[in-house]
């Protein structure tokens, strides 16, 4: 199987499992077709059954976790699995992995950036420039969620249903609709943004 189905899967679990070490089946289904609007709930649970029984994940008690081995992969803003890549998972070896062990958790916030998404058919005619704020998007969405009491994950999906409605806003913009939406201090906000 190609390099780039192993990147894609490892991409996958990479998103999937940033926030916890392990999610109960039905969230993973929720969260690829509702959430994020991957593919069908049917769609979701076929690629868990393939990822299972591939060794890709691991059941324990009906929390499902990656194997052990997987290299983590950042993935760009606004990328999109590729269905048929992970669709047909190779056997997982950890020989054909990198040898780093994925970590996971609220400590690695970036890659919870990861999981926004831009429009699904993004026109052809509007180039992206390099956003200088990139870097500091994992503080803001740390300091929103630790003001609001929202989540890392319910930050990240208002940002993103805000990007889906509005179009081509910077992620950054995103966030601080969303901090605004929660009532919090905006020159807080504003000095993360510009501490350029």
């Amino acid at each position: 199987m190609s390099d780039s189905t192993i990147a894609e899967i490892s991409r996958l679990l990479s998103v999937s499992f940033s926030e916890s070490r392990q999610i109960e089946i039905s969230d993973l289904v929720r969260f690829w077709s509702l959430e994020l609007q991957w593919m069908e709930p049917n769609d979701a649970q076929m690629i868990i059954d393939r990822l299972l029984k591939s060794g890709w994940l691991i059941d324990d008690n009906d929390f499902l976790r990656p194997a052990n081995g997987i290299q983590t992969m950042m993935p760009k803003l606004g990328w999109r699995p590729i269905i048929r890549a992970i669709s047909k998972p190779p056997e997982f070896i950890i020989s054909d992995i990198a040898p780093q062990s994925i970590e996971i958790g609220i400590k690695d916030l970036e890659t919870i950036v990861e999981v926004i998404q831009v429009d699904s058919k993004p026109s052809e005619n509007i180039e992206r420039l390099p956003d200088k704020t990139e870097d500091h998007i994992p503080k803001l969405i740390s300091l929103i969620s630790q003001k609001s009491k929202l989540d890392n994950r319910e930050v990240v999906r208002r940002a993103q249903r805000k990007r889906r409605s509005l179009g081509a806003i910077t992620l950054w913009m995103a966030l601080a609709l969303v901090a605004r939406e929660q009532g919090l201090d905006m020159i807080e906000i504003v000095e993360v943004i510009e501490s350029v």
